[in-house]
């Protein structure tokens, strides 16, 4: 009976947390995130990427400058054991890696892309078995009409 109801609330926290992973192609990523706490990351078509206050929206208590520079990449649908690197060549995904030029060891974060009533909205993590509450989730600073019902 206890494992039924971690179960059921399970579900409930994935719905309060940004949704239903979405695999998403390099261009409906690229522009500007935010979230009502004013972190702000932008993501370049090219791979580029640049943060502002990003710390209180990361999980997992990553050791991030305030603001950074740097490239996103996506990483690879997981394999038959659950591997998933780090793909230059992916165009796609679900997942991305945040790198900032020059970074320590202490600031490696990904993202992960998920789509709700209100849209795509990012998750940064450290750890993937995470999840981001409402507050936590950058959101588009403004939405694509196409994007809202695109599955």
């Amino acid at each position: 009976m206890f494992l039924v109801a971690v179960l059921a609330w399970g579900g409930v926290a994935c719905a309060h947390a940004g949704g239903e992973a979405a695999r998403v192609d390099r261009s409906l990523l690229a522009g500007g995130w935010s979230n009502a706490g004013g972190e702000r990351l932008r993501l370049g078509a090219d791979g580029s990427m640049e943060w502002e206050r990003l710390n209180s929206a990361v999980l997992g208590g990553a050791s991030c400058p305030d603001a950074a520079a740097g490239n996103w990449k996506f990483f690879t649908p997981p394999n038959e054991v659950g591997l998933s690197v780090v793909d230059d060549a992916a165009t796609s995904g679900d997942t991305i890696a945040l790198n900032i030029d020059g970074a320590e060891d202490t600031c490696l974060l990904s993202a992960q892309v998920r789509r709700d009533g209100q849209g795509l909205n990012l998750c940064l993590v450290v750890d993937d078995d995470s999840d981001c509450s409402t507050e936590e989730l950058l959101r588009r600073e403004s939405a694509r009409p196409t994007e809202r019902g695109a599955k």
